[in-house]
């Protein structure tokens, strides 16, 4: 039987630029889950999102630095908006560097962390958010709490914890936009999440040195409520979210000692043709000082059929404990259905991992067409980087297909054990 070892560490990461103006710090934290064989990371971030290829920036860092293999990590962003990666807060150069040396140092200070541990995973009922998409009278998709729309009502927790009984880490998981600050100031920090983090120290008994790690979940239809309501507000919201997860602790199963397992691809999914080279020229017309439109003309020029990379990946213990990570920005509806088919007796979902850069919307919403909504219409651009169209609703079939393919061939993975003397 495998020995299973963890280890876990957590750093500041705003940055010496973003510092003067913050209302909390911004944190990375590692977990890493070991056996005899594999070495297992999840690193979670107060950042909105990163890049596909600057995800590989920092997958390569970390390998430099540990010699665990690219696939055998996730980097999952909180989304917070209050932090470089959304709305003109870009992360530069200089930062890029910079956070890549931290993560790496901060994965390798989980590794040389390790010691046994038991683990233990639970569940509790808690809604932070609401479903942000409803239809107004002429049809349209608008912004707004739809308290009849798909949402994940639910905190996945893992407990790691030594063989004195105390906690190594808690990975906490929930999906919902960390935007009660947004908007309603300009400072940096971590939204509900960083709240949660530091109610749920005053919930339990930690030794100085555990960590918490909040992890996103598929949040791109759900915002926190309220939009916007303030620091008041999102302290509440992340004292319900830390008194869920504390309750899931409560009830929380021992995850049997089991192999580590993981498997991951790369999928392609087919973005919608775009219009004409006509239609484009008109709307440079109509939008002369909008870049996206003079970069879809150069779409439409080229004639190409694009795709969108999406990497997915899954670790697991045993068959009883996996997490399913997938990138981009995936609405509620993915998660829900693979917590219903996953063959697992407990999984968590993560979005914005391994990169974000686009909305994936289901194929309901990509079919009202001019109607869909920010999210899902026509002219859907990246959250970064060059114009994009919309995805084509054949998505949705498809990402169901490589969830529940991905997902059997993790259970029926065979690692052999070495035998025990």
């Amino acid at each position: 039987m495998d020995t299973l070892m963890a280890g876990a560490a957590e750093t500041v990461i705003t940055s010496i630029k973003d510092r003067p103006d913050v209302y909390a710090e911004l944190y990375a934290r590692a977990l890493v889950l070991a056996d005899d064989e594999t070495q297992l990371a999840i690193v979670t971030a107060d950042y909105g999102q990163f890049s596909l290829q600057y995800n590989k920036v920092l997958l390569d860092a970390i390998q430099k630095a540990t010699d665990i293999p690219p696939e055998h990590v996730v980097i999952n962003c909180s989304h917070t908006h209050n932090a470089p990666g959304v709305d003109g807060r870009w992360i530069t150069e200089e930062s890029e560097a910079w956070l890549a040396t931290c993560l790496a140092k901060l994965v390798k200070d989980a590794v040389d962390a390790l010691e046994p541990a038991t683990l233990r995973s639970g569940r509790a009922p808690v809604q932070i958010g609401y479903n942000r998409r409803l239809i107004n009278d002429e049809g349209y998709i608008t912004m707004a709490p739809n308290p009849e729309g798909s949402v994940v009502p639910w905190v996945d927790v893992l407990g790691t914890y030594d063989e004195n009984g105390q906690i190594i880490a808690v990975l906490f998981s929930h999906a919902a936009h960390p935007v009660i600050i947004h908007w309603s100031s300009e400072e940096i920090g971590a939204d509900f999440a960083g709240y949660a983090v530091e109610h749920l120290r005053n919930f339990l008994d930690l030794k100085p040195e555990s960590v918490l790690l909040f992890a996103q979940g598929c949040a791109a239809d759900i915002n926190g409520y309220p939009l916007r309501g303030g620091f008041s507000a999102c302290d509440v919201a992340g004292f319900a979210l830390a008194f869920a997860t504390h309750q899931a602790l409560k009830t929380a199963k021992e995850v049997p000692a089991a192999p580590l397992k993981a498997c991951s691809k790369l999928v392609n999914l087919p973005f919608r043709d775009p219009p004409s080279v006509a239609e484009c020229e008109q709307l440079i017309e109509e939008f002369p000082d909008d870049e996206r439109y003079v970069a879809l003309l150069e779409v439409a020029k080229s004639g190409e059929k694009r795709t969108l990379p999406f990497p997915i990946s899954a670790f697991a213990v045993g068959n009883a404990l996996c997490f399913l990570s997938v990138s981009h920005e995936l609405f509620s509806e993915y998660q829900l259905f693979a917590d219903e088919t996953s063959p697992f007796s407990h999984t968590f979902v993560f979005g914005y991992t391994n990169g974000s850069e686009v909305y994936i919307a289901t194929r309901a919403a990509y079919e009202l067409g001019l109607k869909a909504g920010y999210e899902a219409g026509p002219r859907n651009h990246a959250l970064s980087g060059p114009y994009r169209l919309a995805l084509l609703p054949a998505v949705e079939k498809q990402i169901h297909a490589e969830m529940t393919d991905l997902l059997a061939r993790l259970k029926d993975f065979y690692r052999p054990t070495t035998p025990t003397r």
